[in-house]
């Protein structure tokens, strides 16, 4: 709900306000109100252990300004199933460790066969149609689960002749 709040996008834009005018509660009790929920209200401890979502909420912000990316592009590309895996590995450690890790999930890790299929406007079967390469194969290479540079020197003719490029065009 905050990567698709009005709060979320002005957060993400640097609005003072709500950066260094609110505790993390008082956005949360903002953004529901933005989405007409309403829970019963408590006297929260500040004072305790924060919990991983703690963490997770404040790096995702710290990402985000370090970034400059919105939380909806962050979003798309760090799940925050990934945030909560990552907690108990970097909760402590220095946040430039956590920037790091985290700029890996926003790295472009396609293959250059997927590359050139997606440049040649071909889905996965179409290209397996084409090439007479099965679909599974295409897909097995594209994941990175078979080595396509051990792939049989025919198949890979016939993937690069339904793609119009060369071998090494789609090898790594």
């Amino acid at each position: 709900m905050f990567s698709l709040s009005r709060i979320g996008d002005a957060f993400s834009k640097g609005e003072i306000r709500y950066i260094a005018g609110m505790s993390g509660i008082e956005l949360a009790d903002r953004i529901l109100k933005e989405y007409s929920i309403t829970i019963e209200t408590k006297d929260y401890d500040l004072r305790v252990d924060y919990p991983a979502e703690y963490w997770c909420g404040w790096i995702l912000a710290y990402f985000q300004w370090y970034t400059g990316k919105t939380f909806s592009q962050l979003q798309k590309k760090i799940s925050f199933k990934n945030l909560m895996n990552l907690y108990g590995v970097l909760h402590e450690a220095d946040v430039s460790k956590a920037v790091e890790v985290l700029s890996r999930f926003l790295e472009d890790v396609s293959t250059r066969l997927a590359k050139a299929r997606l440049n040649a406007g071909l889905s996965q079967s179409e290209l397996a149609k084409e090439s007479g390469v099965s679909l599974r194969s295409i897909q097995m290479y594209e994941q990175r689960n078979n080595d396509i540079n051990n792939a049989q020197y025919n198949r890979l003719c016939a993937i690069a002749k339904a793609l119009h490029c060369k071998i090494e065009d789609i090898i790594e």
